[in-house]
């Protein structure tokens, strides 16, 4: 017998990964900005570091950048979770058919 010839990884495989990343970098990123606008539409970001860090002298530019940043942090970390809890079970732990 031969050896079979060695399989060959294509970058294609890699494919469905970068578009779920994709599938959650995206929308997160665009609730993120709505949120941003909304929040930031009735909160002034300098007035909220006086109430939150009376020593730090934050810009209202920083304030809109921090606020982003956290916002697309909760929507990305949403988005990952649902995208990992609606994945397919590793094989061994789907549920027993029910007969």
């Amino acid at each position: 017998m031969s050896d079979p010839a060695p399989r060959r990884v294509s970058h294609a495989s890699h494919a469905p990964t970068i578009a779920r990343m994709g599938a959650i970098a995206w929308p997160s990123f665009f609730a993120a900005g709505v949120a941003t606008m909304v929040f930031f539409a009735i909160v002034d970001p300098v007035e909220l570091a006086a109430m939150t860090w009376p020593h730090a002298k934050i810009s209202r530019e920083a304030g809109y950048t921090i606020g982003f940043f956290m916002f697309w942090a909760c929507t990305f970390s949403s988005s990952f979770f649902t995208a990992l809890l609606s994945g397919s079970p590793p094989d061994g732990l789907s549920a027993p058919d029910a007969r």
